[in-house]
């Protein structure tokens, strides 16, 4: 049976099926360790009827693409059926980490067959590591996944299921573009224009941190590393973000840029950066009203350059939480309206920043404290955590942060071989940790 067609791809989910298309991402990801009081094993009799009633639910799971991901016309098509059985992997891997960067490095490799753009891994210690297609959905449209498992699992009886799942007619969710005004002001439109005509030394960016240059050849080569906070020190730094008047997502930006000031300055080698080139995703689930259970892609990024600098201000971090709840979430949406200038022309324009110079340096993603999951029942879920592939043209470095059921706050470092030496990594990573540490002593 042929696949029906559902709808055009907005400007974004155009760009990123492109993307990946082009190599230069594979997929986002979300982990969770799934527990019982009874010591339940996750396996193909307990799961496949928890995800049955997923796919019933969420459009997103029972689509694929429809013609070439970087055309003009790709689409959105409804699958007939999804076979859990090649879906769903039962891994032997004992490592989390070395779990989560295998997966980074497995696209989907042809989005126009009869797979969904998802896929599960169940690692031995019940651990549900999730990848999705960036098109169908974003960071906090994969924690719902696993929310929805959860209460998925609290209901679904063992009975037997087959792998075979056949997909009901859904509604999907409207491009992002369609939710909300992308309308590009004319500040916006002739900052743009200049920036696609002045010589590189009078853009912001030139004095600004972006890590190594992008390689001239796409190579896609994911590392991480994870850092866990325990729930008491998680809950001791969100009261003192609170305190002064500052949120998680400030602190941790203003953090980042003065990790990253004390290893420059250090440096001897390095050429005279002024300023960093941050990045901080930005959900419109807010002002389009659509809830946290609806999968989706529903955001964009706010860019900013704020000066090095080796002290922490808890000044410049309520300055900043101000900043992205007002400019910052204007600006982050005229970003999808630049979009679609080009998106008749992405291969284009992405293949051409091959060779040049990062857009970002680094990238701050938190999705915050998750909630909404069942009090009772026998399932939870803990030590979550998440990320994207994007560490080729995208930042040199990603920071994911979670904070997850237990209470506890979970970082993801992400950078590329290309993007970053590794000697400078782990030293950024140390020093994030003391500089954290020292917050709150």
């Amino acid at each position: 049976m042929p696949a029906q067609k559902l709808r055009q791809l907005g400007g974004l989910e155009k760009y990123l099926a492109t993307q990946h298309f082009l190599s230069l991402e594979t997929c986002v990801i979300t982990s969770a360790r799934y527990t019982n009081a009874d010591n339940t094993v996750l396996t193909e009799a307990v799961l496949f009827p928890a995800l049955k009633a997923l796919i019933e639910t969420h459009a997103p799971l029972g689509i694929r693409l429809e013609g070439r991901p970087d055309s003009v016309d790709v689409a959105f098509a409804q699958l007939a059926t999804v076979d859990l059985s090649r879906v769903v992997e039962f891994s032997d891997s004992g490592d989390l980490q070395e779990a989560l960067e295998k997966q980074l490095g497995r696209p989907f490799e042809d989005t126009r067959t009869d797979l969904p753009l998802w896929r599960v891994e169940i690692l031995p210690n019940n651990t549900v590591l999730l990848a999705v297609h960036h098109v169908i959905a974003d960071g906090l449209s994969t924690v719902d996944f696993h929310r929805s498992l959860v209460q998925a699992l609290q209901k679904t009886s063992l009975d037997p299921c087959s792998s075979s799942v056949r997909v009901p007619d859904l509604p999907l969710l409207p491009a992002v573009e369609d939710l909300t005004s992308v309308r590009v002001s004319m500040t916006t439109a002739l900052s743009a224009i200049w920036e696609a005509l002045v010589p590189n030394r009078w853009k912001r960016a030139s004095s600004a941190w972006t890590g190594h240059p992008i390689p001239p050849r796409v190579l896609l080569q994911t590392r991480i590393r994870l850092m866990a906070f325990e729930p008491s020190v998680a809950t001791k730094f969100s009261d003192t973000c609170r305190a002064h008047g500052a949120t998680v997502t400030s602190a941790l930006y203003v953090l980042a840029v003065c990790t990253l000031s004390r290893l420059l300055i250090n440096d001897t080698h390095s050429p005279a950066y002024k300023t960093a080139s941050m990045g901080v995703p930005i959900s419109f689930r807010g002002v389009t009203s659509i809830p946290s259970n609806v999968l989706g892609n529903l955001g964009s990024a706010c860019h900013t350059f704020p000066p090095l600098n080796t002290e922490f201000s808890w000044t410049q971090a309520v300055a900043f939480a101000a900043e992205l709840k007002g400019v910052q979430k204007d600006r982050s949406r005229e970003a999808l309206g630049l979009l679609g200038w080009v998106a008749n022309d992405l291969p284009r324009v992405i293949m051409g920043e091959l060779g040049g110079k990062r857009r970002y340096g680094i990238i701050i993603s938190n999705l915050g404290r998750i909630q909404g999951l069942p009090t009772e029942g026998k399932w939870k879920i803990n030590e979550m955590f998440f990320t994207h592939s994007d560490t080729f043209t995208g930042p040199a470095l990603g920071l994911n942060v979670i904070g997850d059921p237990t209470g506890s706050l979970n970082i993801f470092f992400r950078w590329g071989e290309q993007s970053l030496d590794i000697v400078f990594v782990e030293a950024f990573i140390s020093t994030f940790r003391d500089t954290f540490d020292g917050l709150l002593a």
